[in-house]
């Protein structure tokens, strides 16, 4: 497995200043694994790099580790994901730069067209 950025950057949460890559636009359910809870998130996008989700009241803050399970369609086996919190706000959900991920299979993920709406 591949691991992705190095950490670094200033001390605001506003995650989108420091993006270097382009996200893509997705709506999908992942699963957030919290010890033995799993929480059900809305990924609205993804980048090379990282991938916000949707979270109207956070449990994350900024620098806590997540794991998620993403689904991979035509495969019956997720893809687990390990990252770094970036910004937790209500009004824009919940920012993760990847650091733990099999490449090959999160860029299959990140071909598949988005959803029609």
């Amino acid at each position: 497995m591949a691991h992705g950025m190095s950490g670094g950057g200033s001390n605001d949460d506003n995650g989108s200043n420091r993006r270097r890559e382009p996200r893509v636009e997705t709506s999908f359910f992942a699963v957030e694994v919290r010890g033995a809870d799993l929480h059900y998130r809305l990924v609205r996008n993804l980048s090379e790099n990282g991938f916000a989700f949707d979270d109207r009241f956070p449990l994350e803050r900024p620098g806590d580790a997540i794991t998620m399970e993403f689904p991979l369609p035509g495969s019956r086996e997720p893809i687990r994901v390990e990252g770094r919190v970036v910004y937790a706000r209500p009004d824009r959900g919940v920012g993760v730069r990847i650091e733990n991920v099999d490449r090959e299979r999160f860029r299959r993920l990140m071909a598949v067209p988005p959803p029609k709406r």
